[in-house]
């Protein structure tokens, strides 16, 4: 997942966006930078490549303004009619851009095919929005957070967002740039996530799935490695409100892929929603220090 908020972009010249970013996965383990796959790599592409055959669009690559562009000039005159599906390989990015494309599968009802792997603000937003879903075989949906994740993790670790946001930029910066900082996330974060509710509210869908189990859940549970995120069978899958998704392989999803099994923790429904209601609220209202 990529925040899209203005001041990342200033941020990354002191450092800070990275920081800002690693709130997603709090206290996740970073395992060192190793070669990806092709087919991995494939989905990271900038711009993604975008193109329509028959009734399928054909999307790889990652969520940015530039891939946006491409999806629209690729499915630019072509009617509700016509297209019935699309097939994905995404490992995510840009949560503004991802409800984009969402939004626009959601309005042509399209079926969302899992080609490889459909990850982060794919999972997030392109995923949900299929009238139906397909996993392609050894194929992988996995989630590591939201645009909500903000709300969660602060009331996880009993501080207000703010205070979550003030730890993000190094000890040696001014308080006056720290204070800024905070300010200005706060009001884009204020923005994306009103966005990100009407999103799921137009869907009828909870989002618990894609951000229950943010900060360092994960590596609590037993088995975990260093996976990126986590993921659920299709039947937890359905009682989280994203019915209608098959698997194309020969055994259970969460087993027989071995993308899964390598990149994603299984988390059940009920643990999920438990996680949520377990979170205790701030213990003081975010201020604007």
């Amino acid at each position: 997942m990529r925040l899209r908020l203005p001041m990342l972009r200033r941020a990354a010249a002191v450092g800070w966006a990275a920081g800002l970013l690693g709130l997603a996965t709090t206290a996740l383990a970073q395992p060192a930078p190793q070669p990806r796959p092709p087919d991995i790599e494939r989905a990271r592409a900038e711009p993604a490549t975008v193109r329509v055959q028959g009734d399928t669009v054909y999307y790889t690559g990652n969520l940015s303004k530039a891939s946006s562009a491409a999806f629209d000039a690729a499915v630019a005159g072509i009617g509700r009619g016509p297209l019935t599906r699309l097939v994905i390989s995404s490992g995510g990015g840009d949560t503004v851009e991802g409800r984009h494309i969402g939004r626009w599968v959601r309005d042509r009802a399209l079926v969302v095919e899992v080609d490889v792997i459909c990850f982060s603000s794919c999972a997030d937003y392109i995923f949900p929005a299929g009238r139906a879903r397909v996993i392609r075989a050894d194929a992988f949906v996995g989630w590591h957070g939201n645009e909500r994740q903000f709300d969660v993790l602060a009331a996880r670790t009993g501080v207000s967002v703010a205070e979550q946001l003030a730890k993000v930029p190094p000890a040696d910066v001014a308080p006056g740039a720290r204070a800024a900082f905070v300010q200005e996330a706060l009001a884009s974060i204020a923005q994306t996530q009103k966005d990100e509710a009407d999103f799921y509210v137009s869907m009828g869908l909870n989002d618990a799935f894609a951000v229950c189990a943010v900060g360092d859940v994960l590596e609590k549970r037993p088995g975990y490695t260093g996976q990126i995120g986590w993921g659920f069978s299709l039947a937890d899958m359905a009682r989280l409100g994203l019915h209608h998704t098959v698997y194309l392989g020969e055994g259970r999803y969460e087993r027989d892929s071995a993308r899964f099994r390598h990149y994603l923790v299984p988390l059940g429904a009920d643990d999920c929603l438990g996680l949520l209601k377990r979170s205790a609220p701030p213990t003081r209202k975010d201020t604007r220090p």
